[in-house]
């Protein structure tokens, strides 16, 4: 493939590049990085150490920093570095390779660093620069761009065998050609081909955190990570100071079931991304990856039972002052998306007469998001949030009349989200404005099951169908967040049977919904009020000192 073929093809992902001049090295480097002092390296036991083509020793040194922290998922963190080996060599083909990579995902502040930062490479190529590897993943890249990541991963692929002591090119190979899970839960054949490269990769290099951190990355949306928990706790043990790692285990730790775990991890990864903030004289604009940490920590709390803490928590981060000129920035638009609804979610999942009120009352008003739209979709999340509360509120009061008009709503403004997906693609916001819409849907499907409980008893059986699409559609969430929803939709279910007399299928969906959140107060609740119903008395005395237990700090 020719040079202006790849650069035309990262120009129709991210914008347009400047004709066939190549760019100057600043341009290769986003501005919220120019806008920092150099990053302070640090130590990565175990971590990658490559011999890099480059003209300085500091120029190979920022390389390798920059490659660490992109395999833990650092990217902006990887970027700095990467903008310091540019610097020092200018022609350093991995550098320029490094930096594209850890702009991968374009947004509007970084579409024209990532654009000029293949172009150089690409000239960089042409011009002979390089060692064989580092062309090798410099092809791998280019296939990305051209054909997307089964492509890629066959590069890849092709690289790792030419150099098979190389494990960089053996996990990103296995990076790009993961499949993920389908929907019983079970792993595609290529993720299942994926996940045992990187084991046979774990066990011929147990020093290295590479090859053990993407393995954990690629499984973290697996329905059970129960057999993978030691595994991450080894890998954050590997570098106890390092936020990703931290940030990892405790998405394990949650998932598991361990909340009182996954607390104190997330607030660990939170507080060292915090240190980092404050090192660097910089914002929550540039550190996304705080608001998902002190977002999974209010969630652990929730979880553990400690409901006043996270719900305090929650409204301290949703405080967090965000700039409007950095509306477009990764940490901005984290906040508006996850953590200016956190509070509401949170009193969703609670439950409590009048909690649908409250939740109304948290969210942020849209005059305040307004000065957002322009650089950030949230605003489309936040409505439909807005409106399925409002729902839950009128059938809380028994205003059905003005329920039904609000579920009409509902699927109008679902409909009129679904437009808005092109932009959220070109706007680098897919994967948050998915999370948000499919929350949407499914929050729909609860509260029209909700409503169909609340109207006449003629229609009390649609309530099933409802509540039955609502578990169907939830997933494990994915990209190491928190769910959207908060609350196992299986558990809707088994108090629909429970209200209809049906114990033993009561049971059952209260199982269901412990197997997709692992030690929930709220589906133990149920449970145990469906062993009583059962007269199975044994069981719920069981489950009520577990839930005792699993309650305590």
């Amino acid at each position: 493939m020719s040079k202006w073929m790849a650069i035309g093809i990262a120009a129709g992902l991210c914008g347009s590049v400047c004709g066939n001049d190549v760019p100057p090295l600043e341009d290769a480097i986003p501005a919220a990085v120019k806008a920092l002092a150099a990053p302070t390296p640090r130590e990565f036991a175990g971590g990658i150490a490559m011999a890099v083509t480059a003209a300085t020793d500091e120029a190979q040194a920022a390389v390798n920093q920059g490659l660490n922290h992109l395999h833990a998922g650092w990217e902006f963190e990887a970027s700095r570095h990467f903008a310091v080996a540019l610097r020092a060599d200018p022609h350093c083909l991995l550098a320029h390779w490094g930096m594209a990579m850890a702009l991968l995902v374009p947004t509007p502040p970084t579409g024209k660093a990532r654009n000029a930062a293949v172009e150089r490479m690409l000239d960089l190529l042409d011009m002979g620069r390089g060692s064989e590897l580092e062309r090798g993943y410099v092809y791998g890249l280019v296939k990305y761009l051209e054909e997307g990541p089964v492509s890629a991963a066959a590069a890849f692929h092709q690289v790792a065998r030419k150099f098979p002591n190389d494990v960089q090119a053996a996990v990103f190979a296995a990076l790009f050609g993961r499949g993920g899970y389908d929907e019983t839960g079970a792993a595609t054949l290529v993720q299942q081909q994926s996940e045992d490269e990187l084991r046979a990769l774990v066990k011929a290099h147990p020093e290295s955190p590479l090859p053990l951190n993407a393995l954990l990355l690629i499984r973290a949306e697996a329905p059970d990570l129960t057999p993978a928990l030691e595994s991450a706790r080894t890998l954050c043990s590997m570098a106890p100071d390092y936020a990703p790692y931290c940030h990892l285990l405790g998405h394990y730790e949650w998932r598991c079931g361990n909340h009182a775990a996954a607390a104190a991890t997330f607030a660990r990864a939170s507080a060292l991304f915090e240190v980092w903030i404050k090192a660097n004289k910089t914002t929550v604009a540039d550190c996304p990856d705080w608001v998902k940490s002190e977002c999974y920590h209010a969630v652990a709390l929730a979880s553990q039972g400690q409901f006043d803490a996270a719900l305090t928590a929650a409204k301290r981060l949703a405080g967090t002052p965000l700039p409007v000129v950095c509306a477009s920035s990764a940490g901005v638009r984290m906040m508006l998306w996850e953590a200016t609804t956190l509070p509401a979610r949170l009193l969703m999942r609670r439950g409590q007469p009048g909690d649908a009120a409250l939740a109304l009352a948290a969210l942020p008003k849209p005059a305040a998001i307004k000065p957002y739209h322009d650089e950030c979709l949230a605003y489309w999340g936040i409505d439909g949030l807005r409106l399925a509360l409002d729902l839950r509120r009128q059938i809380e009061e028994g205003n059905l009349d003005d329920a039904r008009n609000t579920a009409a709503a509902l699927t109008f403004h679902g409909e009129q989200m679904a437009k808005a997906q092109t932009m959220a693609a070109e706007g680098g916001e897919r994967s948050a404005w998915t999370r948000s819409f499919r929350a949407i849907e499914l929050l729909a499907n609860e509260d029209r099951g909700r409503l169909a409980m609340a109207g006449p008893a003629n229609l009390r059986g649609t309530a099933y169908n409802w509540f039955r699409a609502a578990a169907d559609r939830q997933r494990s969430a994915v990209l190491l967040y928190p769910p959207v929803v908060l609350s196992a939709m299986s558990a809707r279910l088994g108090d629909y049977y429970l209200s209809e007399k049906q114990v033993p299928a009561a049971i059952e969906a209260f199982g269901d919904a412990l197997l997709a959140f692992p030690n929930d107060l709220e589906a133990m609740q149920g449970l145990a009020r469906a062993y009583e119903a059962g007269k199975q008395p044994e069981n719920a005395a069981a489950l009520a000192r577990k839930i005792k237990l699993l309650q305590q700090p």
